[in-house]
């Protein structure tokens, strides 16, 4: 009897290894190698490396479609009150004010004869009236020119793309790294259960 329960124990323990280090190799497997060797008749490289390209035109595409987009953030642009008077105006305030003197006043120092401060004010006044009157509009036709040029889904990959494998690794560790302990304990514990059910089977056909 004592015999048979340390046979089970071996068994058990040899299982749970087995299962625990066979998940923890195929996690390793996912990245590494990073470039392709040789192996015997074999070439062996990290699924991910492989697979680079294609997965992370996946992931740039999932997000796109079901997380965020630049369409998205066009409508929640338009739905709060992010773009209100009082921004726009500060804007305006900013971009016409640096303008007027960098761009037009700095190159034609003879203007400053003519343009002093109240009539740099009233042509900042009358521009930001304009622009303010036609706020919806203007802002409309930004965010349609910001859905129809910035392609979101290029952005990410070209960042993605700029990541070296070790980032990428490190990266997605990050974020699943809980995940993919779980996976190598599941490992463990099917390896256990297996060895549990490959004892029993072998004391039923000892009894046949």
């Amino acid at each position: 009897m004592e015999n048979l329960l340390i046979q089970l124990a071996i068994m058990v323990f040899v299982g749970i290894l087995i299962g625990w280090f066979t998940n923890y190799l195929a996690i390793k497997l996912l990245f590494r190698p990073y470039k392709e060797v040789n192996f015997l008749f074999f070439k062996i490289q990290g699924l991910i490396p492989k697979n680079r390209d294609k997965i992370s035109e996946n992931i740039a595409e999932t997000i796109e479609k079901e997380l965020i987009s630049v369409k998205y953030i066009t409508e929640k642009l338009k739905d709060s009150d992010v773009i209100n008077d009082e921004v726009l105006d500060k804007l305006l305030d900013k971009i016409i004010g640096e303008k007027l003197k960098k761009s037009i006043l700095e190159k034609n120092p003879l203007l400053k004869m003519f343009l002093n401060d109240s009539v740099i004010e009233k042509i900042k006044a009358y521009f930001k009236k304009a622009i303010l009157e036609n706020k919806e509009e203007i802002v409309e036709e930004i965010l349609k020119i910001a859905e129809d040029k910035i392609d979101f889904k290029e952005i990410m990959l070209e960042k993605m793309k700029n990541f070296s494998l070790e980032e990428m690794e490190k990266i997605i560790l990050s974020v699943s790294k809980n995940e993919l302990k779980h996976i190598e304990i599941i490992g463990g514990v099917l390896g256990g259960i297996i060895a549990l059910f490959q004892f029993f089977i072998m004391l039923l056909l000892k009894q046949i």
